[in-house]
Protein backbone atom coordinates (compact mmCIF):
# COMPACT_ATOMS: atom_id res chain seq x y z
CA UNK A 1 0.00 0.00 0.00
CA UNK A 2 1.26 3.34 -1.07
CA UNK A 3 2.61 5.89 1.70
CA UNK A 4 -0.20 8.82 2.86
CA UNK A 5 0.88 11.98 2.12
CA UNK A 6 1.24 14.84 5.08
CA UNK A 7 -2.56 16.40 5.89
CA UNK A 8 -0.98 18.15 9.22
CA UNK A 9 -0.99 21.68 7.73
CA UNK A 10 -4.52 21.30 6.29
CA UNK A 11 -7.07 23.91 7.17
CA UNK A 12 -10.80 23.25 8.52
CA UNK A 13 -11.80 24.58 5.51
CA UNK A 14 -9.52 22.86 3.16
CA UNK A 15 -10.10 19.76 4.32
CA UNK A 16 -13.68 20.30 4.10
CA UNK A 17 -13.77 20.97 0.45
CA UNK A 18 -11.55 17.94 -0.07
CA UNK A 19 -12.20 15.26 -2.16
CA UNK A 20 -11.20 12.90 1.23
CA UNK A 21 -15.32 12.39 2.74
CA UNK A 22 -14.31 11.16 5.91
CA UNK A 23 -11.49 12.73 8.80
CA UNK A 24 -10.33 12.06 12.12
CA UNK A 25 -9.15 14.80 14.74
CA UNK A 26 -6.57 13.09 16.78
CA UNK A 27 -6.90 14.24 20.39
CA UNK A 28 -5.68 17.68 21.34
CA UNK A 29 -4.95 18.56 17.45
CA UNK A 30 -6.18 21.23 15.46
CA UNK A 31 -5.98 19.42 12.27
CA UNK A 32 -7.96 17.32 10.09
CA UNK A 33 -6.49 13.82 8.73
CA UNK A 34 -8.34 12.84 5.95
CA UNK A 35 -8.80 8.83 5.41
CA UNK A 36 -7.53 8.15 1.84
CA UNK A 37 -7.23 4.32 1.46
CA UNK A 38 -8.08 4.08 -1.93
CA UNK A 39 -11.60 3.05 -3.36
CA UNK A 40 -11.49 -0.55 -1.87
CA UNK A 41 -9.09 -0.47 1.25
CA UNK A 42 -7.54 -4.22 2.26
CA UNK A 43 -10.00 -5.12 5.14
CA UNK A 44 -7.41 -5.37 8.26
CA UNK A 45 -10.34 -7.55 10.16
CA UNK A 46 -10.42 -10.29 7.46
CA UNK A 47 -9.72 -13.66 8.67
CA UNK A 48 -6.34 -14.17 6.96
CA UNK A 49 -5.04 -10.93 8.98
CA UNK A 50 -3.59 -12.90 12.08
CA UNK A 51 -1.52 -11.06 14.26
CA UNK A 52 1.72 -12.55 14.39
CA UNK A 53 4.29 -12.82 17.54
CA UNK A 54 5.95 -8.91 16.98
CA UNK A 55 1.89 -7.96 16.59
CA UNK A 56 1.41 -9.21 20.03
CA UNK A 57 4.22 -8.15 21.56
CA UNK A 58 3.36 -4.41 20.37
CA UNK A 59 -0.49 -4.82 21.81
CA UNK A 60 1.05 -5.55 24.62
CA UNK A 61 3.82 -3.03 24.90
CA UNK A 62 1.16 0.18 23.83
CA UNK A 63 -1.68 -1.20 26.31
CA UNK A 64 0.66 -1.36 29.27
CA UNK A 65 2.37 2.29 28.45
CA UNK A 66 -0.90 4.10 27.56
CA UNK A 67 -2.86 2.19 30.72
CA UNK A 68 -0.89 4.83 32.57
CA UNK A 69 -0.12 7.69 29.98
CA UNK A 70 -3.99 8.17 29.69
CA UNK A 71 -4.76 7.71 33.32
CA UNK A 72 -6.97 4.32 32.94
CA UNK A 73 -7.34 4.15 36.79
CA UNK A 74 -8.74 7.95 36.60
CA UNK A 75 -11.09 7.26 33.89
CA UNK A 76 -12.26 4.34 35.86
CA UNK A 77 -13.30 6.24 38.98
CA UNK A 78 -15.17 9.06 36.67
CA UNK A 79 -17.03 5.71 35.42
CA UNK A 80 -17.50 4.88 38.60
CA UNK A 81 -19.38 8.04 39.69
CA UNK A 82 -22.16 8.33 37.00
CA UNK A 83 -22.57 4.39 37.83
CA UNK A 84 -23.14 5.39 41.55
CA UNK A 85 -25.73 7.99 40.59
CA UNK A 86 -27.99 5.56 39.19
CA UNK A 87 -28.33 3.20 42.27
CA UNK A 88 -30.41 5.27 44.95
CA UNK A 89 -32.87 5.95 42.05
CA UNK A 90 -33.07 2.56 40.20
CA UNK A 91 -33.64 1.01 44.12
CA UNK A 92 -36.18 3.55 44.42
CA UNK A 93 -37.58 2.91 41.30
CA UNK A 94 -37.57 -0.77 41.72
CA UNK A 95 -39.36 -0.89 45.11
CA UNK A 96 -41.69 1.35 43.77
CA UNK A 97 -42.79 -1.43 41.62
CA UNK A 98 -42.74 -3.61 43.65
CA UNK A 99 -45.22 -1.42 45.98
CA UNK A 100 -47.76 -0.81 43.59
CA UNK A 101 -48.14 -4.23 41.61
CA UNK A 102 -48.39 -5.62 45.37
CA UNK A 103 -50.33 -1.99 46.88
CA UNK A 104 -52.84 -5.12 48.68
CA UNK A 105 -49.42 -6.75 49.82
CA UNK A 106 -47.17 -4.45 51.74
CA UNK A 107 -46.23 -6.25 53.78
CA UNK A 108 -45.02 -9.25 51.24
CA UNK A 109 -42.86 -6.54 50.03
CA UNK A 110 -41.18 -5.67 53.28
CA UNK A 111 -41.17 -9.71 53.97
CA UNK A 112 -39.20 -10.13 50.52
CA UNK A 113 -36.84 -7.29 51.16
CA UNK A 114 -35.94 -8.66 54.90
CA UNK A 115 -34.94 -12.23 52.95
CA UNK A 116 -32.92 -10.72 50.13
CA UNK A 117 -30.35 -9.30 52.73
CA UNK A 118 -30.90 -12.43 54.80
CA UNK A 119 -29.41 -14.48 51.67
CA UNK A 120 -27.08 -11.92 50.55
CA UNK A 121 -25.74 -9.89 53.53
CA UNK A 122 -23.67 -11.42 56.33
CA UNK A 123 -25.71 -11.12 59.39
CA UNK A 124 -23.24 -8.96 61.50
CA UNK A 125 -24.04 -6.23 58.94
CA UNK A 126 -27.73 -7.39 57.82
CA UNK A 127 -29.06 -4.67 60.36
CA UNK A 128 -27.68 -1.98 59.08
CA UNK A 129 -28.17 -2.75 55.25
CA UNK A 130 -32.19 -3.14 56.17
CA UNK A 131 -31.90 0.69 57.84
CA UNK A 132 -30.01 1.66 54.76
CA UNK A 133 -32.67 0.13 52.23
CA UNK A 134 -35.34 1.79 54.18
CA UNK A 135 -34.08 5.17 54.29
CA UNK A 136 -33.38 4.59 50.62
CA UNK A 137 -37.07 3.37 49.58
CA UNK A 138 -38.99 5.21 52.35
CA UNK A 139 -40.47 7.78 49.87
CA UNK A 140 -42.29 5.27 47.59
CA UNK A 141 -45.18 6.10 49.91
CA UNK A 142 -45.58 8.56 47.41
CA UNK A 143 -46.48 5.73 45.25
CA UNK A 144 -46.63 6.75 41.26
CA UNK A 145 -44.77 10.09 41.35
CA UNK A 146 -41.44 8.74 43.34
CA UNK A 147 -41.79 5.69 40.25
CA UNK A 148 -41.92 8.23 37.38
CA UNK A 149 -39.38 10.59 39.46
CA UNK A 150 -36.77 8.02 40.60
CA UNK A 151 -37.16 6.19 36.85
CA UNK A 152 -36.25 9.48 34.53
CA UNK A 153 -33.60 10.41 37.13
CA UNK A 154 -31.91 6.78 36.67
CA UNK A 155 -32.24 7.25 33.02
CA UNK A 156 -30.75 10.48 32.75
CA UNK A 157 -27.56 9.37 35.38
CA UNK A 158 -27.22 6.21 33.31
CA UNK A 159 -27.07 8.09 30.44
CA UNK A 160 -24.82 10.37 32.28
CA UNK A 161 -22.51 6.92 32.38
CA UNK A 162 -22.83 6.22 29.04
CA UNK A 163 -21.42 9.25 27.75
CA UNK A 164 -18.48 9.24 29.90
CA UNK A 165 -17.81 6.08 28.48
CA UNK A 166 -18.34 7.18 24.89
CA UNK A 167 -15.38 9.71 25.83
CA UNK A 168 -13.05 7.61 27.19
CA UNK A 169 -13.38 5.04 24.61
CA UNK A 170 -12.50 8.05 21.68
CA UNK A 171 -9.55 9.09 23.97
CA UNK A 172 -8.82 5.21 23.83
CA UNK A 173 -8.73 5.52 19.85
CA UNK A 174 -7.14 8.79 19.75
CA UNK A 175 -10.03 11.03 18.25
CA UNK A 176 -12.53 13.29 18.90
CA UNK A 177 -15.91 12.75 18.66
CA UNK A 178 -17.28 13.33 15.22
CA UNK A 179 -20.85 12.69 15.76
CA UNK A 180 -22.95 16.02 16.48
CA UNK A 181 -24.99 16.55 19.26
CA UNK A 182 -28.63 15.16 18.21
CA UNK A 183 -27.00 11.57 16.93
CA UNK A 184 -24.92 11.15 20.21
CA UNK A 185 -27.47 11.53 22.13
CA UNK A 186 -29.39 9.78 20.60
CA UNK A 187 -27.32 6.50 20.38
CA UNK A 188 -25.89 6.88 24.09
CA UNK A 189 -29.98 7.10 25.09
CA UNK A 190 -30.50 3.93 22.69
CA UNK A 191 -27.54 2.58 24.59
CA UNK A 192 -29.02 3.50 27.91
CA UNK A 193 -32.08 1.64 27.28
CA UNK A 194 -30.07 -1.50 26.32
CA UNK A 195 -27.62 -1.43 29.36
CA UNK A 196 -30.52 -0.78 32.00
CA UNK A 197 -32.83 -3.82 30.60
CA UNK A 198 -29.99 -6.03 30.49
CA UNK A 199 -28.27 -4.69 33.61
CA UNK A 200 -32.39 -5.38 35.19
CA UNK A 201 -32.23 -8.75 33.57
CA UNK A 202 -28.59 -9.98 34.97
CA UNK A 203 -30.52 -8.42 38.33
CA UNK A 204 -33.42 -11.00 38.05
CA UNK A 205 -31.44 -13.89 36.93
CA UNK A 206 -29.19 -13.40 39.70
CA UNK A 207 -32.21 -13.15 42.48
CA UNK A 208 -34.67 -15.24 41.46
CA UNK A 209 -35.15 -17.77 43.96
CA UNK A 210 -38.63 -19.72 45.69
CA UNK A 211 -38.87 -16.95 47.55
CA UNK A 212 -39.07 -14.34 44.81
CA UNK A 213 -42.00 -16.57 42.89
CA UNK A 214 -43.90 -17.15 45.75
CA UNK A 215 -44.00 -13.36 47.13
CA UNK A 216 -44.06 -11.22 43.61
CA UNK A 217 -45.73 -14.05 40.95
CA UNK A 218 -48.28 -16.08 43.22
CA UNK A 219 -50.07 -12.26 43.95
CA UNK A 220 -50.53 -11.68 39.98
CA UNK A 221 -50.85 -15.23 38.79
CA UNK A 222 -54.28 -16.04 41.25
CA UNK A 223 -56.08 -13.38 39.75
CA UNK A 224 -55.15 -14.07 36.15
CA UNK A 225 -55.82 -18.10 36.09
CA UNK A 226 -51.90 -18.49 36.12
CA UNK A 227 -51.00 -20.91 38.92
CA UNK A 228 -50.10 -23.38 36.89
CA UNK A 229 -47.13 -21.21 35.26
CA UNK A 230 -46.25 -20.29 39.01
CA UNK A 231 -46.49 -24.22 39.80
CA UNK A 232 -44.18 -25.02 36.67
CA UNK A 233 -41.46 -22.55 37.75
CA UNK A 234 -41.32 -24.06 41.29
CA UNK A 235 -40.99 -27.48 40.51
CA UNK A 236 -39.34 -27.99 37.03
CA UNK A 237 -37.95 -24.88 36.46
CA UNK A 238 -35.96 -23.38 39.55
CA UNK A 239 -33.96 -26.87 39.90
CA UNK A 240 -32.42 -26.25 36.47
CA UNK A 241 -32.26 -22.63 37.00
CA UNK A 242 -30.04 -23.37 39.85
CA UNK A 243 -27.56 -24.84 37.02
CA UNK A 244 -28.37 -22.29 34.20
CA UNK A 245 -28.12 -18.81 36.60
CA UNK A 246 -24.45 -17.65 36.09
CA UNK A 247 -24.25 -18.76 31.95
CA UNK A 248 -27.16 -16.51 31.51
CA UNK A 249 -25.83 -14.08 33.33
CA UNK A 250 -22.21 -14.00 31.18
CA UNK A 251 -24.31 -14.41 28.01
CA UNK A 252 -26.16 -10.95 28.85
CA UNK A 253 -23.28 -9.30 29.94
CA UNK A 254 -21.23 -10.72 26.44
CA UNK A 255 -24.69 -8.86 24.80
CA UNK A 256 -24.19 -5.55 27.07
CA UNK A 257 -20.33 -5.37 26.41
CA UNK A 258 -20.44 -6.19 22.89
CA UNK A 259 -23.01 -3.21 22.27
CA UNK A 260 -21.05 -0.85 24.61
CA UNK A 261 -17.76 -1.88 22.74
CA UNK A 262 -19.54 -1.66 19.45
CA UNK A 263 -21.58 2.12 19.88
CA UNK A 264 -19.58 4.35 22.21
CA UNK A 265 -16.57 4.85 20.36
CA UNK A 266 -16.75 7.22 17.23
CA UNK A 267 -14.86 4.28 15.44
CA UNK A 268 -17.29 2.30 12.51
CA UNK A 269 -16.32 -1.05 12.18
CA UNK A 270 -16.83 -3.34 9.19
CA UNK A 271 -18.87 -5.94 11.16
CA UNK A 272 -20.69 -6.35 14.45
CA UNK A 273 -18.71 -8.87 17.05
CA UNK A 274 -20.98 -10.58 19.93
CA UNK A 275 -17.17 -11.26 20.72
CA UNK A 276 -13.51 -9.88 20.74
CA UNK A 277 -10.52 -10.44 22.62
CA UNK A 278 -11.02 -7.14 24.16
CA UNK A 279 -14.58 -7.88 25.49
CA UNK A 280 -14.14 -11.28 26.37
CA UNK A 281 -10.85 -10.34 28.59
CA UNK A 282 -13.15 -7.44 30.00
CA UNK A 283 -16.14 -10.34 31.13
CA UNK A 284 -13.61 -12.72 32.25
CA UNK A 285 -11.84 -9.97 34.94
CA UNK A 286 -15.34 -8.52 35.83
CA UNK A 287 -16.75 -12.53 36.54
CA UNK A 288 -13.69 -12.60 38.85
CA UNK A 289 -13.42 -9.66 40.56
CA UNK A 290 -17.24 -9.83 41.54
CA UNK A 291 -16.79 -13.92 42.75
CA UNK A 292 -13.35 -12.24 44.89
CA UNK A 293 -16.54 -9.62 46.39
CA UNK A 294 -18.42 -12.37 46.91
CA UNK A 295 -15.98 -13.93 48.60
CA UNK A 296 -15.37 -10.62 51.13
CA UNK A 297 -18.89 -10.86 52.00
CA UNK A 298 -18.78 -14.38 52.97
CA UNK A 299 -15.39 -14.61 54.74
CA UNK A 300 -14.37 -10.86 56.28
CA UNK A 301 -17.34 -8.46 55.85
CA UNK A 302 -18.71 -9.21 59.53
CA UNK A 303 -15.28 -9.45 61.11
CA UNK A 304 -13.93 -6.20 59.67
CA UNK A 305 -13.48 -3.60 62.12
CA UNK A 306 -15.24 -1.24 59.39
CA UNK A 307 -18.04 -3.57 59.84
CA UNK A 308 -20.45 -2.04 56.93
CA UNK A 309 -18.17 0.73 55.88
CA UNK A 310 -15.81 -1.80 54.59
CA UNK A 311 -18.55 -3.58 53.29
CA UNK A 312 -19.27 -0.16 51.08
CA UNK A 313 -15.48 0.59 50.22
CA UNK A 314 -15.20 -3.22 48.94
CA UNK A 315 -18.15 -2.57 46.80
CA UNK A 316 -16.36 0.92 45.73
CA UNK A 317 -13.66 -0.81 45.16
CA UNK A 318 -14.66 -3.39 42.97
CA UNK A 319 -17.24 -1.08 41.19
CA UNK A 320 -14.01 0.70 40.25
CA UNK A 321 -11.30 -2.15 38.70
CA UNK A 322 -14.86 -3.10 36.62
CA UNK A 323 -14.80 0.25 34.93
CA UNK A 324 -11.07 0.05 34.41
CA UNK A 325 -11.08 -2.87 32.97
CA UNK A 326 -14.31 -2.11 30.71
CA UNK A 327 -11.71 0.67 29.55
CA UNK A 328 -9.17 -1.50 28.82
CA UNK A 329 -10.86 -3.63 27.38
CA UNK A 330 -11.27 -1.19 24.72
CA UNK A 331 -7.40 -0.41 24.55
CA UNK A 332 -7.19 -4.28 23.65
CA UNK A 333 -9.53 -4.52 20.41
CA UNK A 334 -7.87 -1.09 19.52
CA UNK A 335 -4.21 -1.84 19.85
CA UNK A 336 -4.93 -4.94 18.08
CA UNK A 337 -6.88 -3.15 15.63
CA UNK A 338 -3.84 -1.19 14.79
CA UNK A 339 -1.97 -3.98 14.48
CA UNK A 340 -4.18 -5.29 12.03
CA UNK A 341 -3.95 -2.27 10.19
CA UNK A 342 -0.71 -1.84 10.04
CA UNK A 343 0.18 -5.59 9.09
CA UNK A 344 -1.98 -4.59 5.96
CA UNK A 345 0.23 -1.57 5.22
CA UNK A 346 -2.06 1.44 6.81
CA UNK A 347 -0.08 3.99 8.51
CA UNK A 348 -1.67 3.53 11.54
CA UNK A 349 1.76 3.57 13.87
CA UNK A 350 0.49 7.77 15.74
CA UNK A 351 -3.21 7.14 14.27
CA UNK A 352 -6.05 4.15 14.23
CA UNK A 353 -7.23 4.48 10.17
CA UNK A 354 -10.58 3.00 11.56
CA UNK A 355 -13.49 5.10 9.68
CA UNK A 356 -15.09 7.47 12.14
CA UNK A 357 -19.22 7.19 12.16
CA UNK A 358 -19.33 10.65 11.43
CA UNK A 359 -16.81 13.82 10.96
CA UNK A 360 -18.87 16.65 11.40
CA UNK A 361 -18.32 17.80 14.96
CA UNK A 362 -14.56 16.81 14.63
CA UNK A 363 -14.19 19.37 11.94
CA UNK A 364 -16.04 22.23 13.81
CA UNK A 365 -13.52 21.14 16.62
CA UNK A 366 -11.00 21.09 14.44
CA UNK A 367 -11.36 25.16 13.61
CA UNK A 368 -12.58 26.13 16.76
CA UNK A 369 -9.21 24.87 17.96
CA UNK A 370 -7.54 26.64 14.61
CA UNK A 371 -9.11 29.59 15.72
CA UNK A 372 -7.89 29.39 19.32
CA UNK A 373 -4.62 29.01 17.70
CA UNK A 374 -4.78 32.02 15.78
CA UNK A 375 -5.50 34.01 18.31
CA UNK A 376 -2.52 32.89 20.76
CA UNK A 377 -0.20 33.71 17.81
CA UNK A 378 -1.84 37.00 17.35
CA UNK A 379 -1.45 37.89 20.90
CA UNK A 380 2.54 36.86 20.54
CA UNK A 381 3.38 38.71 17.67
CA UNK A 382 1.72 41.92 19.33
CA UNK A 383 3.61 41.09 22.71
CA UNK A 384 6.66 40.86 20.20
CA UNK A 385 5.97 43.91 18.28
CA UNK A 386 5.52 46.20 21.93
CA UNK A 387 9.22 44.57 22.69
Amino acid sequence: MDEQPDHSDISAEEESSSTATEFIVPIGGSHAQPLAHGAEPPNPLERGNRITAKGWKLVVRRTWSDFFLEAFMDRGAVLTFFMLLTFAPTVLAAYSVATLFLAQNEQEVTQLTDELIANYVPDEIAGTMRDAVQAVVGSTAQGTFALIFSIIFSLLSSSAYVRAFARGSNTVYGRVEGRTVVPTWLTMWGLTFIIVIGGVAMLGAFLLRESIVVNVLEPVAEPLGLTGAVDYLLGIFLPIWQWLRFPVIALVGMILIANLYYFAPNVRPRKFRWLTFGSATALIVIGLVWWIFGRYLALFAGASAYGVLGTVIAALVALWVMNIVLIAGVKLDAEILRVKELQQGYDSERTIQAPPRSSKAALKYAATQQSLEEAARDLKKQARDDD
